[in-house]
């Protein structure tokens, strides 16, 4: 069965579409260490004007995706974690009947953030 990943960022208005690059830099780090090219990057913000997690998913499945995860970039578990994803999946489960759509935890207080701060400190000195 092949596995689709939407790589999701909360992102920014396309007035500030450089903001949004980040997770499109990270979707390609994704599908470089992964070797597949069923990754894809959506937006939770539309006025980005950048492709939705529907649009990804659909991209996904008609490239023959069968099981996708989506893997949000986000920090807090807040609305879009606790309310918006689940309920654009679940929509997503409707559209796409025999499709496993399902949700990554989102990052949270990995101590690997952690880590990653220290030594932004440490170049900073």
């Amino acid at each position: 069965m092949k596995q689709g990943i939407v790589v999701l960022g909360h992102g920014s208005r396309a007035s500030v579409g450089e903001a949004n690059q980040v997770v499109f830099q990270i979707s390609d780090i994704i599908k470089e260490r992964l070797g597949s090219d069923l990754v894809e990057t959506a937006i939770m913000n539309r006025k980005s004007g950048l492709a939705t997690i529907e649009d990804a998913v659909a991209g996904l499945v008609a490239r023959g995706a069968a099981s996708i995860v989506i893997v949000p970039m986000f920090f807090a578990n807040g609305m879009h974690i606790q309310h918006d994803i689940p309920e654009e999946i679940a929509d997503l489960k409707n559209r796409f009947p025999g499709v496993s759509v399902t949700m990554a935890a989102h990052i949270g207080p990995d101590p690997r953030i952690a880590d990653i701060l220290l030594d932004r400190i440490r170049e900073a000195e």
